[in-house]
């Protein structure tokens, strides 16, 4: 008689697994058996390193197949333990199945069916091994492959990982020695036990083998100082420990002052004195622990930054990879294409940022590129997104780099590949001379659907003005407007030019559009001298759609407004991680979003530039980005339908409480995910 057969897990644990949707039961034995030798059927004799398979017998069939390790664990896992459970005692969970099988590869039992040797059964005298109907979840593959390494030794060897459901729900419930008890394990993992944690308490005395530890430190660090706060960046460490790499943390010197961060390898660290040098160092956490500091920083010494005042100019075309203007060819998935601004056409040399509008097209895939002052081959965060066959535009107001240049990264599968327009509207420069912006609590200007502004549909080919002066703030003397253009009911596919004068042909393009979509776009465009702009219909003749125009800020030609300083694209919000906010936004109910000291924009800050995109939203329809909470406001953002990802440009006010806020413009039973990437800021305007 085996031992092992006769403590078999008993039936009442079927009965408490299926009532947390667990399978029923668990793996049997508690005691070491003495291997039995057989001729035929050498087992594994390695207690260091684990069998490459195992030989699990098909009780129904009577076959005996020869499995990988790890796959069986992760089968074995989708039929013993929970998916939902805490990640840490899923983990411990995978250590146990795999050791379990590891066992019974040494200690061969004299098992063999038709002639074949096998080390465990598929059913519950060993482990339920049903690749037919149990599949694992990403959860449970997770755990088994960051445990692929790991094992637990007793006495210097494998020994028996017997585990139950069990019946007690508090940590360390049961615990005899010989079990890994299910259900008081997920208490563990409730309390924020890890997986090592988990093995000590129910198998003591064992010690573990191959386990996590804390990461490297991280290396290449750099700072780069703003105002009041600092840029830092670094590479990852030598040594991830064994596990993935959580989170980063930096700590400014003197001071303490830190920011840490789940993705991307930079952080803003803020509430730094000015005129003060500091230095940065930076440690990395995985699930083992934090690591060591890095080597420190640079020294940098923040200091308020003046800003830059604004030169607006007549849409203009510095890109077209179609044509070979500025660039030639199509850019292929995640390789940088840089191209040159500064010292083309009207724009000088020393140009610092500038506005306009990025354009999509003959995109192979859909997904997202990335527009910034430096080639970053893989961002984290996005300028515009759009899908497969979709001419997509968005505003943009971005920093250039030193060489007066911008990079576009394609984030999409590698094979890839999209062309890309860019029209440039205006731009900064570090100094006096130019004009200053004056932000405004979004107002609707035009809706062509209501009469408001303009009276009838916009037509084909045929430009149509409207009046900015003295309607939703803005002034007599403005030089230019921020705001959103809405295309709407059109009847054909086009796109729509919005500038300072009447352009029957326009070379250039502000919104792109297919027949009947709700298509918005953000713009920083300049006004004619009487305080106009002009709209155009680039479509075939005949075609028409209704014309939303909201405004949100303005510019004059002095100093009464703020400066801009333009700063490396910086993710603030990211609901989907709770970054910035926790959990998707709900219909008509306003969600505010701290910006001021993140990202390094300064307390001083009056409105910032960015980028919203919306995703994994419920129903169509849109979201309202400005200053202050409105559950019903009167203009919006972004548009977009169900399942559309949507992304679009944005100049906005901050609140006097430091923050923006958002609405979803749907019914109260509908959510969105929200991310908002920030790409400069307004402060008052230095003195002449």
């Amino acid at each position: 008689m085996r031992l092992h057969s006769c403590i078999r897990r008993f039936a009442a644990a079927a009965v408490v697994a299926s009532v947390l949707l667990m399978p029923a039961g668990a793996s049997p034995a508690v005691a070491d058996v003495a291997a039995q030798p057989a001729a035929a059927c050498t087992g594994w004799s390695s207690n260091s390193t684990p069998p490459p398979t195992v030989r699990v017998l098909r009780v129904a069939t009577g076959v005996v197949q020869t499995v990988d390790l790890l796959t069986y664990t992760k089968v074995v896992m989708a039929a013993e333990f929970n998916s939902t459970w805490p990640s840490e005692t899923l983990r411990a969970g995978a250590v146990a199945v795999k050791e379990y099988a590891w066992y019974y590869t040494i200690h061969y039992r004299g098992g063999t069916k038709n002639g074949a040797c096998y080390d465990v059964r598929d059913d519950s005298i060993d482990q339920d091994y049903w690749p037919e109907t149990r599949f694992p979840a990403a959860s449970q593959i997770q755990a088994v492959n960051s445990t692929a390494n790991e094992y637990a030794l007793r006495g210097g060897l494998i020994f028996l990982t017997g585990y139950r459901a069990g019946s007690s729900t508090t940590c360390g419930g049961q615990k005899d020695g010989y079990h890994l008890w299910q259900l008081s394990a997920r208490g563990c993992g409730l309390l924020g036990h890890s997986a090592e944690y988990i093995l000590h308490l129910y198998y003591d005395p064992i010690t573990i083998r191959g386990a996590p530890v804390a990461p490297g430190p991280p290396t290449n660090v750099a700072a780069e100082p703003f105002d009041t706060s600092a840029q830092v960046s670094w590479a990852v460490p030598a040594s991830d420990g064994g596990t993935a790499i959580t989170g980063y943390t930096v700590t400014s010197d003197p001071d303490g002052k830190t920011c840490a961060t789940t993705v991307g390898l930079t952080c803003a660290v803020s509430g730094l004195a000015n005129l003060t040098a500091y230095t940065f160092t930076v440690t990395a956490t995985n699930r083992a622990g934090t690591g060591l500091a890095s080597d420190a920083s640079n020294p940098v010494t923040p200091a308020v930054i003046g800003g830059a005042t604004y030169t607006p100019i007549p849409p203009v075309r510095l890109l077209d990879t179609r044509t070979g203007n500025g660039s030639s060819g199509s850019i292929a998935a995640y390789t940088p294409r840089t191209f040159q601004i500064a010292g083309l056409d009207v724009i000088p040399s020393d140009a610092t940022a500038v506005t306009g509008n990025l354009t999509v097209t003959a995109q192979t895939s859909s997904f997202a590129v990335y527009l910034g002052p430096d080639p970053v081959a893989s961002p984290t965060s996005s300028t515009i997104n759009f899908v497969k066959g979709d001419n997509t535009a968005n505003g943009v107001t971005v920093a250039l780099s030193h060489a007066g240049s911008l990079s576009a990264t394609y984030m999409s599968p590698a094979g890839n590949t999209t062309h890309l327009v860019f029209d440039v509207t205006g731009y900064f420069m570090a100094n006096t001379a130019g004009q200053t912006y004056h932000s405004l609590r979004p107002a609707r200007i035009v809706d062509s659907r209501d009469g408001l502004g303009i009276s009838g549909k916009v037509q084909a080919n045929n430009p149509t003005s409207f009046h900015l002066w003295l309607h939703g703030g803005v002034p007599d003397h403005a030089t230019a407007v921020t705001g959103n253009v809405t295309a709407v009911n059109s009847t054909n596919g086009g796109a729509l030019y919005v500038g300072p004068d009447p352009v029957t042909a326009p070379t250039t393009s502000t919104v792109n559009f297919k027949k009947g979509q709700i298509r918005a776009n953000n713009l920083t465009v300049k006004l004619s001298d009487t305080g106009n702009l002009n709209v155009t219909l680039i479509a075939p003749t005949g075609s028409t759609t209704d014309l939303v125009f909201d405004v949100t800020g303005y510019y004059t030609a002095d100093l009464s407004g703020g400066a801009y300083v333009a700063v490396t694209p910086a993710r603030l919000l990211d609901s989907r991680t709770g970054n910035g906010l926790t959990g998707p936004l709900h219909g008509q109910v306003p969600a505010t979003v701290p910006i001021l000291g993140l990202a390094c924009i300064p307390l001083s800050a009056t409105a910032i530039t960015g980028n919203v995109t919306v995703t994994g939203q419920t129903s169509s329809g849109a979201v309202f980005v400005g200053p202050d909470p409105e559950t019903n406001p009167n203009s919006s953002t972004v548009n977009f339908v169900t399942g559309e990802n949507r992304a679009n440009g944005f100049t906005v006010a901050v609140s006097a409480t430091g923050s923006v806020s958002a609405t979803y413009l749907a019914p109260t039973d509908r959510t969105t995910q929200l991310v908002i990437d920030v790409t400069g800021y307004f402060r008052p305007a230095p003195s002449p």
